[in-house]
């Protein structure tokens, strides 16, 4: 077994991880005990880690945005031809009347760094839709389900395209190289781990900049008031909506909210702008019900995760 310290203040431009005396570990190769643990690190490759650290500890774990330069590239226009029949992966739910807005702006940050996926997975010919955030310039995390289907296993192929506006393509697309998430999702398909990420064949984060994703472990997030900004499904495919409703209760895993979403948001950020870190988000959105949505939360294990996964 290889382990590999990964307690430092800095680790990419941009990327702060203020640790606070926790040490995280990245053990390769784990014995039995350690293939148990529901958040070990896995990918479409078959690659494991376990990324370990001070569960106890109440010191918030936090990573820096980056506005990145708002540069364009050469507009691509038209939707993608298996994008005609999109479909919802997970359910999510207009709670009362539909407040959501239309972001018009969506080169403007931090919605530039919010991403539309096209997923595809083998045994179908069906297309599916879900959101992601950029955390660093090629890395985009979303919901587990995005990434490893419950009927259908890994995805074989995902485009994403940050700040898309409909038919209109910013900073154009880009493929997804590498499929992660955790055991607790891919073999349990226990809900509380619904996280994922992707690696993406190109760096996008550098233009259009990245999210921050933190921890709440100080003091409950509770009655903040937070976003949800994503791709649904019911508004025209492409075009992007957001909703900001106080958190209206934290559990271990998951964080609930009454902000409107629709099937296709699986993955978007559920984030506030922080007077000390900004755009920062503290959750994943993963799915709804008749009274609330849900997003599973960053925890020091989340965090740690997104971090291995940011750095590979």
């Amino acid at each position: 077994m290889r382990v590999v310290s990964r307690f430092r203040k800095k680790c990419i431009a941009g990327f702060t991880i203020l640790c606070l005396g926790t040490a995280a570990a990245v053990s390769f190769g784990t014995p039995a005990k350690a293939a148990e643990n529901p958040q070990t690190s896995v990918s479409n490759t078959g690659k494991e880690a376990e990324v370990s650290n001070n569960q106890t500890s109440k010191a918030e774990l936090v990573s820096d945005p980056y506005e990145g330069t708002g540069k364009t590239s050469k507009t691509l226009q038209g939707l993608i031809e298996s994008e005609k029949n999109i479909k919802s992966l997970k359910p999510s739910s207009v709670i009362g009347s539909d407040e959501r807005v239309r972001i018009s702006g969506t080169t403007s940050f931090p919605y530039r760094a919010t991403v539309q996926l096209s997923i595809k997975y083998p045994n179908t010919s069906s297309t599916y839709g879900c959101t992601g955030f950029l955390v660093n310039p090629n890395t985009v995390v979303t919901a587990g389900h995005c990434v490893y289907s419950k009927d259908h296993g890994w995805a074989s192929s995902i485009t994403a395209a940050p700040g898309r506006n409909g038919s209109s393509y910013p900073y154009g697309t880009y493929s997804g190289t590498m499929f992660y998430s955790v055991k607790g999702w891919t073999e349990s398909k226990d809900t509380n781990y619904d996280y994922g990420a992707i690696k993406l064949n190109g760096s996008p984060g550098n233009t259009v900049g990245w999210y921050g994703y933190r921890t709440t472990n100080s003091s409950s997030p509770v009655g903040l008031s937070t976003s949800v900004t994503g791709y649904p499904c019911d508004k025209t495919f492409g075009t992007m909506w957001s909703d900001t409703k106080p958190i209206r209760s934290a559990e271990t895993y998951k964080l609930t909210y009454t902000t409107d979403t629709y099937g296709c948001q699986s993955g978007s950020p559920v984030y506030r702008n922080y007077s000390d870190t900004g755009q920062t988000a503290i959750a994943i959105h993963t799915n709804g019900g008749s009274s609330y949505n849900l997003g599973t939360r960053v925890t020091n294990d989340v965090f740690n995760n997104i971090q291995y996964w940011a750095n590979q």
